[in-house]
């Protein structure tokens, strides 16, 4: 008998609280929470979204440009660092149109991040034009967080680039149109367009495959 009841009562709740009411409740939300936070965004494109949560870091939001229908999708980081350790930059983060950032996410300058119409991106992604401190050994004895932030350059990403999950966007790069990034790779240097890439791609760096199109001649990198 009292099993009887508790599945009763585990029945009812699934139909008053059911995956497609709750899914329904949580789009709402997000429209709301997007309409909320755009407004500290420097400039927001027409159908775009911002889903919850999202931290915007370094002060430097109203210098965050974003385009039309463009989604980025919850647990992302924009920072747009205008001061950091004593040191003052002048930065921007251009997002085109018809973009979507994955979950969890992190997009960080203090130089300039453009990216064009059409990203995708999966999660875990990281783009970042700078880094704490260099490669000295004076810096060595200082901790990571408290290191001056350094650039190589902006970092430039084309039209219809498709990065995959938990890849690196480093600075002083410039992605090409059409780019196809696999998984889990680390790019320090430029990439043409029509290229499928994965690995870490520094310079020539051994384990790194480089694909054009079939009208194009095959690329290893050696």
């Amino acid at each position: 008998m009292l099993k009887s009841l508790i599945i009763r009562i585990v029945y009812l709740l699934g139909r008053i609280f059911s995956y497609d009411r709750i899914y329904w409740t949580h789009q709402k939300w997000n429209s709301l929470y997007s309409l909320w936070i755009c407004n500290f965004i420097g400039s927001v494109g027409i159908n775009s979204k911002v889903f919850y949560p999202c931290r915007l870091w370094g002060g430097g939001h109203n210098r965050i440009m974003i385009g039309n229908n463009t989604t980025i999708q919850g647990h992302c980081i924009l920072g747009c660092w205008t001061k950091y350790a004593g040191d003052f930059f002048l930065p921007s983060i251009i997002i085109g149109n018809d973009c979507n950032i994955g979950e969890y996410c992190h997009i960080s300058a203090i130089n300039k991040i453009t990216i064009g119409d059409g990203l995708l991106t999966g999660r875990f992604v990281y783009i970042g034009d700078n880094a704490h401190g260099g490669m000295s050994w004076e810096e060595a004895d200082i901790p990571p967080a408290k290191r001056k932030l350094k650039t190589k350059g902006e970092i430039m990403i084309g039209r219809n680039v498709w990065i995959g999950d938990k890849s690196t966007i480093l600075g002083g790069v410039s992605i090409g149109d059409n780019v196809i990034i696999g998984a889990n790779t680390v790019v320090t240097h430029d990439i043409p367009s029509n290229t499928v890439v994965g690995g870490v791609l520094s310079g020539r760096s051994r384990g790194s495959e480089v694909l054009r199109r079939e009208t194009e001649p095959m690329l290893l990198a050696a």
